[in-house]
């Protein structure tokens, strides 16, 4: 369960009425509450009214609500409110909560309360800003964090304000709180871009400590002493919102350029009717996903990480109003729902529309698809082929038009590809054939479910696989079957299968849709059989299949990261960067 009744705020207590709150407390929630609260995971936060950490919230409560996993989320008014956040932390650490996933107000001064956390054995998380290092080691701690690396986000919106002052100008620093990690490496990462190579200088630096009215004050007296300067950025998207105000009072309009950092609604809409111009995407919902999730491992006394990243984005008003067009092969299998997902939610994150039209694995109606694309204005064409090579006229039709075109998952065989975005299914078929090799002791007979003919997943993934059995003699495949990536068709397949009384010990399928139909076969027909069973993807179902004994293992991919992928891409492309041939998305190997 989840407290409705989630928001404490704690007030510092004068040192003469500590004792007198202690005992109040005792009385107020005695043993029986600390007991009850030992299963507990707390998220601690900043400001709650800055809409970065409402997403935070979202996200850790969507993650607690899918595991079931009790939470209670807790903040304060002001990020200036550090003696209130440690006070909320003295409070559940008194309450005995197992666990506290903190984003510090203050980077040095919440330390010893998380050492005291430590030693009562509550699970300690730190997300967002991170925990000043020096501090932590002086104390002997190591806790485990979760964020994005703030020097490189500020690093790229820096790297933008010198493309478009073309390496010359004068520019002003807004910073956060100072001694706080995050607002330090902000600052550190943006003047070190901004300034590299370049005739650029930094006219003023100084803190409006994350607030919008504070932001407003100092940009004024600032823009006042410096009435040529030509941008400014801001540590976080609240103080470029005052920084906007006021230059519309200093009737300065649209002569400066103005970033920011957190991609908050308000910016987004300032960046839309271009009074703004760059901000970053830290993905806030994945620090409180994250968090909650290593909060839950912690408390199944499971090792953590030290460190687990989550990704920046770059987000510039160019971005706004782009049109790109997703033609995918099939999205009725759940592998293209997830990568059209993840197209939708990156579109939408960088302010572009997102057309997307379904080939139903028909060839000529994804050539249709893209033509019919190609009758209106068009940025860019991401394609995910039926085929690689009848997808050729398609991608030489757009080429003709100039839209840069990118294909995912699957490759293409002619036209002009600016960037192809792909797991490695060669080593994905690979890695399927030594888990089999492991669990038969490689010894056994083998089928193969293929895919699609002529598409590059089935051929390289079929390619890693059988190359990886010349090295297993005592492996063979004794049946192979191409059933389309269809479900259906490979619950037909292995009825067949079955129905010839074929011998055989294991099951490689092309992709999970496959393979969850062999399984609905053998079930269907011959439960009492017990075969290793290896699917490609590493969808939802065949996950919980794992989890569950029925399927051995999956090859997973990651669908949404790679539709993301592609439309960040096409983006980089549009504002003039330059983009790999190649970007790999990693594969895992899911089994029990």
């Amino acid at each position: 369960m989840i407290s409705h009744n989630s928001r404490w705020r704690g007030l510092p207590l004068p040192k003469s009425k500590v004792l007198l709150g202690a005992l109040l407390l005792l009385l107020f929630w005695g043993p029986g509450t600390q007991a009850s609260n030992e299963g507990k995971v707390a998220l601690v936060m900043k400001a709650l009214s800055n809409p970065f950490f409402s997403k935070m919230e979202a996200g850790a409560k969507k993650y607690a609500q899918e595991g079931n996993i009790p939470l209670e989320v807790f903040g304060v008014e002001r990020e200036t409110d550090v003696e209130r956040q440690i006070g909320i932390v003295e409070n559940l650490i008194f309450r005995g909560y197992g666990a506290i996933v903190v984003a510090p107000a203050d980077s040095k001064q919440l330390v010893l309360v998380c050492k005291k956390a430590l030693e009562r054995n509550v699970v300690v998380i730190n997300i967002d800003n991170p925990l000043h290092l020096a501090t932590m080691q002086e104390y002997g701690l190591s806790i485990p964090f979760v964020g994005s690396d703030n020097r490189i986000g500020a690093g790229r919106i820096g790297a933008y304000i010198k493309r478009k002052l073309n390496g010359r100008g004068q520019v002003i620093v807004i910073e956060g709180i100072r001694g706080v990690e995050n607002a330090e490496l902000r600052k550190i990462g943006f003047i070190e871009a901004v300034t590299a190579d370049s005739q650029i200088q930094v006219v003023a630096s100084e803190s409006a400590n994350w607030h919008t009215d504070e932001a407003l004050s100092l940009a004024v007296r600032l823009l006042k002493m410096h009435p040529k300067v030509d941008a400014i950025f801001c540590a976080n998207d609240k103080m470029a919102v005052g920084v906007l105000q006021a230059l519309e009072l200093l009737d300065l309009g649209r002569q400066v350029l103005v970033a920011g950092y957190d991609n908050i609604d308000a910016v987004r809409y300032e960046m839309r009717n271009g009074r703004m111009h760059a901000t970053a995407e830290q993905h806030p919902e994945l620090m409180g996903q994250f968090g909650v999730e290593l909060a839950r491992r912690g408390l199944k006394g499971e090792t953590l990480p030290a460190y687990v990243p989550t990704p920046i984005d770059l987000i510039t008003h160019e971005d706004f109003g782009k049109i790109i067009a997703l033609s995918i092969s099939n999205r009725s299998s759940m592998f293209f729902t997830l990568l059209h997902q993840g197209a939708q939610e990156a579109a939408e994150m960088y302010g572009a529309q997102l057309l997307m039209a379904d080939a139903n694995n028909r060839e000529a109606q994804q050539l249709t698809d893209i033509s019919n694309f190609l009758q209106h204005p068009l940025d860019a064409l991401i394609v995910n082929p039926t085929n690689m090579e009848t997808v050729t006229p398609g991608i030489e039709l757009a080429n003709s038009r100039d839209v840069p075109v990118i294909t995912v998952d699957r490759k293409a065989a002619g036209g002009n590809i600016i960037c192809h975005i792909e797991s490695d299914n060669v080593e994905g078929g690979k890695m399927a054939a030594q888990v089999l090799a492991r669990h038969l002791r490689g010894q056994g007979k083998i089928v193969e479910i293929e895919g699609i003919p002529g598409t590059s997943a089935a051929q390289e993934r079929g390619m890693g696989f059988n190359h990886a059995l010349r090295g297993y003699p005592g492996l063979n495949v004794v049946a192979r079957e191409a059933a389309n990536f269809d479900r259906k068709e490979a619950q037909t397949r292995m009825r067949r299968i079955l129905q010839e009384q074929i011998d055989f010990d294991a099951v490689f399928a092309h992709n999970d849709d496959m393979i969850l139909g062999v399984i609905e076969a053998l079930e269907g027909l011959r439960p009492e059989l017990s075969k290793m069973l290896i699917g490609f993807d590493g969808l939802p179902e065949a996950v919980a299949a794992v989890q569950t004994g029925r399927l051995t293992a999956t090859i997973a991919q990651q669908p949404r990261l790679m539709g993301k992928l592609a439309i960040q891409s096409a983006i980089q492309f549009l504002r003039g960067e330059k983009l790999p041939q190649v970007i790999a998305v990693e594969l895992e190997l899911i089994e029990k």
